[in-house]
């Protein structure tokens, strides 16, 4: 009931106090020179409204934040008159707009930080930002990591790499300077131990050089060479001389240093020492990392079964190696052709470009096997039509063996002529009837494409000799007439019964 009481107290006071300060009640008023005590109390009452000692007018309400910062300027006056009473005095009026005004300001600061993260993060998926943040083991030196650019102070960038780690690289790495929130990859070459930050460095990316406090082990650097001796290659990098050993030229051997002269070579510092002005660096360690990346890559979209374009980098007895791309492959020698090759130099060449179709991939040592001859035509497809059974066809005895001599018909097909098939007479031994090399001429008794085999008879193609009063165990053969182990002799034989034994000379009677 008080509180009721109150409240119509003060309206009653603020109309009065309206009327009071109205044109018509100010030309009414006595003038008497004094201030009119009804506008007086009402003017104090007035600065009483909504202060501690008397509640605010529930009509007002709670100013609520306006989250879109873009209707503030256009309906501000609407959002004062939405909240102001009416019968509301003007310091009333003042707190509400001055409370909706903050709330303004509040609504557009959070705008403007909510436009910058989004700015900062388009594009990125949110699966590599967890990862980024996952924990992981120490970081190795020469590990490629994704890294998140998490800001730029003068000449460093500073990155977040796996887990709780951060990683800095020079500005001077980059072309173009990158932006904050940016995924990028980055190559580690070592921990600062007294910083707690890892140095690491785009790939490909070479650190320029003012003098030795640039020089670091592990850095890639970009190195002019000036000559060549008997160990390898000099070299200069602002006027900082260097040495290259020869087996860190390249992967494969060189032969030849003179090439590289005059050429600017990108590096890794291997070893530093300014005192002792010693500078080795090494090209070879770039070339592994690259092949090493683009072996991953490729193991990871290879597949059984592709046939892909290659170069052959070497040759062995085994078989020979095929760059595929990034990785190496071997092809075995029973997988160069469909003919018999006796070294993989009679098939293919050093730096010879060829198709090969994928045969096997082992992902536990990357290992590739490749075959050449599968790019090949089949030469046993349509062998049968090719040379049916009964077909007298010419070809040339390739090898012997005990049980026959294979005849090769063409490049990749090879029959068998069996002992028995070699002549119409009995054969004790094949090379007494053909020898390897020989042209012959023979005939097809049999075809089968999926065993890959084609029986021959030579025999089949020559006529059979007509003997008569053959008797049984008389049968003509091939054999060579023996010696006998025993000669035979004309005179007669020495000894008999109607001689002496000779033991009589020495009393002896036998």
């Amino acid at each position: 009931m008080s509180t009721n009481q109150d409240e119509q107290n003060t309206t009653a006071d603020v109309s009065a106090a309206e009327d009071a300060s109205s044109p018509e009640h100010v030309a009414n008023a006595p003038a008497t020179g004094e201030e009119s005590p009804t506008a007086t109390e009402t003017s104090a009452k007035k600065i009483l409204i909504g202060s501690q000692r008397d509640e605010a007018d529930p009509k007002l309400g709670t100013p609520q934040p306006i989250r879109d910062a873009s209707l503030v300027s256009g309906n501000l006056n609407a959002a004062i008159q939405g909240v102001a009473d009416p019968n509301a005095s003007a310091q009333s009026v003042a707190d509400a707009a001055s409370a909706t005004m903050a709330a303004t300001a509040e609504a557009t600061v959070e705008a403007e930080v909510n436009a910058e993260m989004e700015a900062a993060l388009e594009g990125l998926q949110m699966d590599s930002l967890l990862d980024s943040q996952q924990p992981a083991g120490d970081l190795e030196a020469d590990e490629k990591v994704r890294a998140l650019v998490t800001r730029i102070h003068n000449d460093n960038v500073f990155f977040s790499l796996k887990g709780r780690f951060e990683g800095i690289a020079s500005m001077r790495q980059f072309k173009t300077p990158p932006e904050e929130g940016a995924m990028l990859d980055v190559v580690v070459n070592g921990l600062k131990e007294d910083e707690g930050l890892y140095e690491v460095s785009i790939p490909g990316s070479s650190m320029s050089v003012a003098d030795w406090s640039d020089l670091v082990e592990g850095a890639t650097i970009e190195a002019k060479v000036t000559g060549s001796n008997t160990g390898g290659l000099e070299l200069s990098v602002n006027s900082i001389r260097g040495f290259m050993p020869a087996s860190q030229i390249d992967v494969v051997r060189v032969e030849n240093f003179g090439d590289y002269v005059n050429k600017k070579l990108q590096c890794v510092v291997t070893e530093v020492n300014e005192g002792r002005k010693r500078l080795v660096l090494s090209r070879r360690a770039i070339l592994e990392r690259e092949n090493q990346e683009k072996k991953q890559e490729l193991l990871s979209t290879l597949a059984v079964g592709q046939t892909l374009d290659g170069i052959v980098t070497k040759l062995m007895d085994f078989g020979a190696f095929v760059d595929i791309g990034g990785a190496e492959g071997l092809v075995h020698v029973s997988k160069m052709s469909w003919d018999r090759v006796t070294h993989p130099s009679d098939v293919l060449k050093a730096g010879q470009q060829v198709k090969v179709k994928v045969e096997k991939i082992n992902a536990a040592d990357g290992k590739i096997s490749l075959s050449y001859r599968d790019t090949l035509e089949n030469p046993w497809t349509s062998i049968d039509q090719k040379y049916p059974a009964g077909a007298v066809v010419d070809g040339t005895v390739s090898r012997l063996a005990q049980f026959g001599a294979f005849v090769k018909l063409e490049p990749g097909v090879e029959g068998l002529v069996h002992i028995s098939e070699l002549a119409h007479h009995r054969v004790m031994a094949v090379k007494n009837v053909v020898k390897q090399g020989d042209g012959v001429q023979v005939k097809v008794l049999s075809v089968d494409p999926q065993a890959q085999k084609i029986g021959l008879s030579l025999k089949a193609t020559q006529a059979k000799p007509e003997k008569a009063g053959t008797k049984k165990g008389d049968e003509e053969t091939d054999a060579p007439i023996r010696e006998a182990a025993v000669k035979k002799r004309d005179e007669p034989l020495k000894g008999g019964r109607d001689k002496g034994s000779g033991g009589e000379q020495f009393g002896l009677n036998w």
